[in-house]
């Protein structure tokens, strides 16, 4: 049986287009689905789920990665019954690629990424929900989902990762508001940005959860205080080298589950793919997800 590869023909566009045509010409060849729409590929990949593929491939970057999640998931939960589920591919050809590189798996080398997903290698990871969406590597309520609202896919287009600095840029001279933190046997904490993580990379190669592992059951998460440059200079001091016990404005904290709420709506991402809004639950999913890994993962 030929695996099935979803991919996103708009992300960005002739890039994407001349991504599309190498797809094609991949050995073995592959089954390729063409999304039109958001939402398009989480339908795709119930539709594949259904029709019993062993491996559905997602191509594309994070928000591409997340829907294709999102359609195994919703399938499962809808036919819990079953033996065996398919397994996630990647094919890392999209803005921003952060799952891929958690997962081992070489940036933009469709050829060498096709050889790992034919190994039959692949690791089993946990699966989180935020309310009725599911995430696999990270998750963020206020600035950085903030960020993916207001990073346009012409900006992407026409700027690529860079496109994410300028939305922060712009972000950052808004009015923040509050988030409440809310963990069992912890008070309320405070902060007007919290950053999770399943896995220790976030935004890129940059391990920006230093103790994250996507096995442990426990999520990864950094509270901050505040988000003026002050805080900014902080975290990237921190990142540098790997130590956050001096960052009085941030804290960082390993859990099961929390839950975040406003006193007005305030959007979360997820995987870099813009969710909902406040109050949000973070909670791990009733299964786990098995995802096609290298060898050296």
């Amino acid at each position: 049986m030929a695996i099935p590869i979803i991919a996103n023909p708009a992300a960005n566009s002739t890039r994407a287009i001349a991504e599309i045509e190498r797809i094609k010409n991949l050995s073995p060849v592959p089954v390729l689905h063409l999304t039109d729409g958001i939402g398009s590929a989480k339908l795709i990949a119930q539709k594949l789920a259904a029709e019993r593929h062993p491996i559905i491939v997602a191509a594309g970057g994070d928000g591409t990665v997340n829907e294709v999640i999102n359609g195994l998931a919703q399938y499962r939960l809808e036919n819990p019954h079953e033996s065996s589920y398919a397994i996630l591919g990647i094919l890392p050809v999209g803005t921003m690629n952060v799952m891929a590189c958690e997962m081992g798996l070489p940036a933009r080398q469709l050829e060498a990424n096709w050889e790992i997903i034919h190994s039959g290698n692949s690791c089993v990871i946990d699966l989180w929900q935020a309310n009725d969406y599911f995430f696999a590597q990270l998750a963020g309520v206020g600035f950085d989902a903030e960020i993916v609202q207001q990073t346009t896919w012409e900006m992407k287009k026409r700027y690529g990762p860079l496109s994410y600095a300028i939305s922060a840029a712009q972000v950052l001279t808004q009015e923040a508001i509050m988030l409440s933190v809310e963990i069992e046997n912890r008070p309320p904490m405070y902060g007007p940005i919290v950053l999770i993580g399943n896995g220790k990379h976030y935004g890129g190669p940059v391990p920006v959860f230093r103790d994250a592992s996507n096995t442990d059951g426990l999520l990864d998460v950094l509270i901050f205080h505040g988000r003026g440059p002050l805080e900014v200079m902080q975290l990237l001091q921190a990142i540098a080298t790997n130590d956050y016990t001096e960052c009085g404005d941030v804290d960082y904290l390993q859990v099961p589950s929390l839950r975040v709420s406003s006193s007005v709506p305030v959007p979360f991402q997820l995987d870099g793919e813009l969710g909902a809004s406040t109050p949000v639950e973070f909670k791990l999913a009733p299964f786990r997800l098995r995802v096609v890994c290298s060898g050296a993962q």
